[in-house]
């Protein structure tokens, strides 16, 4: 393969990576992991409005020691589309590491955002500050609220909600470092390959 043909190749790759039509993002989950339940997950259509509220139940760290997150806040808002657009989100996340009732992850910068047929969405943002990553860290989240739609895909073309009454949920997620995706490693390894023909020319 030409070296041309090599970087239209390395392009195309790019490109499908950062497609911002890839639903779902199939997040790769990494430690620090913040384990939530109990959420409600609500959407107005009119206003755009999607709320996931809930409570945090435990944290898994790196070196795969666990400890309770003793039932702090969990809160994820997102304005997104009818046609499942996101445009803009936040993220608050609290738990006992540390300090009692400390900010874990927080975030009023949504980078990305997907949903699968499993009733699953999932989001990705810029962490502002917390004592579970330095700002800066892409944080994701995987939201699953079972049952929310009977053919397990999200539509945002009505209003919904999985509110089984005294403002809970059946929903749970995990908020957790963000592990680079095979598609980006994939790259990172196209990229060294590159450097590596152009030292050897």
């Amino acid at each position: 393969m030409s070296i041309r043909s090599f970087f239209v190749s390395a392009t195309a790759v790019a490109a499908l990576a950062g497609s911002t039509f890839a639903n779902p993002l199939n997040l790769v989950p990494g430690n620090p992991d913040v384990a939530s339940g109990f959420i409600l997950v609500t959407y107005n259509a009119s206003t755009h409005a999607f709320s996931a509220t809930g409570y945090t139940q435990n944290i898994a760290l790196p070196g795969g020691t666990q400890e309770p997150a003793n039932l702090r806040e969990f809160t994820l808002t997102a304005t997104i589309s009818n046609s499942g657009v996101a445009s803009d989100g936040t993220l608050m996340v609290r738990t006992d590491h540390t300090s009692a009732d400390s900010v874990g992850f927080s975030s009023a910068s949504l980078v990305s955002f997907g949903f699968d047929i499993t009733n699953k969405f999932e989001f990705v943002f810029s962490q502002a500050a917390g004592n579970l990553a330095s700002a800066g860290t892409q944080i994701g989240t995987i939201l699953v609220a079972p049952d929310l739609f009977s053919n397990g895909m999200p539509s945002f073309a009505a209003d919904f909600s999985n509110d089984i009454g005294g403002g809970f949920g059946v929903g749970n997620a995990d908020t957790f470092a963000l592990v680079p995706a095979p598609a980006s490693l994939a790259l990172c390894g196209v990229a060294g390959l590159v450097a590596g023909r152009r030292r050897r020319a």
